[in-house]
């Protein structure tokens, strides 16, 4: 059997993927640990696509919405790095201590898909996401999945996460039994909570992120250059010599707009630098002179 990596090759997504499958189950061994060549194509358009394998345990799918809810408004066309600013500063509360809901090469590797299924999605699909990683562990830990139901409506994106550290990969090591993955709902609650500074908490596992918010990354926009103004050249009498003109004051400098946005990217930007002292990735030493830069920019 393969080595178990960061990600997983593929997704089962209860009948869904399970009702095609012959009884020898040879299709869910291929789809769990196939090969991670489909994530080299996870970005190229394709409308008829409803699987992205991403790796090993990690895949995204399109699925029938749930039953009974409004139809979505999709497919809808988001910037993977307005979806990777977005998710990036999302937590969720694990043992008392809040951490980040995604790892950033986990997240890394997931908006690109996602951007695409989203943006192929019909009003009656849902998408369905599971990721696995060791979520900034040692290399010893076991990797821990996420499950989420995503979709786009009212104006947000939203985002229900079911679970946000499932501990599955080794017990499906040792017993070969197909994981049966939950995904969230619209209609009851997980245990999992969420906390986001850039979207509404619609419940304690479902974000509504603003559409507008996701459809681009947060960019300070530059002040157009402002042009010195030319001297005016005035002829003196011919019977005395001209005085040389005064120079002109140069005209100061443009000074970059500061918005909303760009506040919250500097913040945001803290919280990540902080969050990666905590976690020890990088020195104090390293961590005042990375925001003594933020600040000063």
């Amino acid at each position: 059997m393969k080595r178990i990596g960061r990600h997983a090759c593929g997704l089962v997504l209860g009948t869904v993927l399970l009702a095609p499958l012959s009884p020898a189950h040879a299709g869910v061994m291929d789809f769990l640990f196939g090969s991670k060549k489909g994530a080299a194509t996870a970005v190229k358009p394709d409308a008829h696509r409803r699987t992205w394998r991403i790796g090993e345990f990690t895949a995204i799918q399109l699925v029938a919405r749930e039953s009974g809810s409004a139809p979505n408004d999709q497919p809808v066309n988001l910037s993977p790095d307005g979806l990777r600013q977005q998710l990036a500063v999302v937590r969720t509360t694990v043992k008392g201590q809040p951490q980040p809901l995604f790892a950033t090469d986990e997240l890394n590797d997931l908006v690109e898909p996602l951007s695409q299924a989203l943006s192929v999605a019909g009003p009656g699909d849902d998408v369905l996401l599971l990721s696995t990683s060791r979520r900034g562990e040692s290399v010893f830990a076991a990797p821990l999945g996420l499950t989420a139901r995503i979709f786009a409506q009212g104006g947000s994106l939203n985002v229900i996460v079911h679970d946000a550290r499932l501990d599955f990969v080794n017990a499906y090591i040792g017993s070969h039994i197909t994981p049966q993955f939950d995904f969230g709902t619209r209609a009851r609650a997980s245990g999992v909570t969420l906390e986001t500074p850039s979207a509404a908490t619609r419940r304690g596992d479902w974000l509504a992120i603003p559409i507008a918010a996701a459809a681009k990354p947060a960019v300070a926009p530059l002040a157009a250059p402002v042009a010195a103004p030319i001297p005016l050249q005035v002829a003196a009498p011919a019977a005395a010599p001209a005085a040389a003109p005064a120079p002109a004051p140069a005209a100061p400098a443009a000074a970059r707009p500061r918005d909303a946005a760009f506040y919250e990217e500097q913040a945001q930007r803290l919280k990540g630098l902080k969050s990666l002292r905590d976690q020890g990735a990088i020195t104090e030493d390293e961590y005042q002179q990375k925001r003594k830069e933020i600040l000063s920019g």
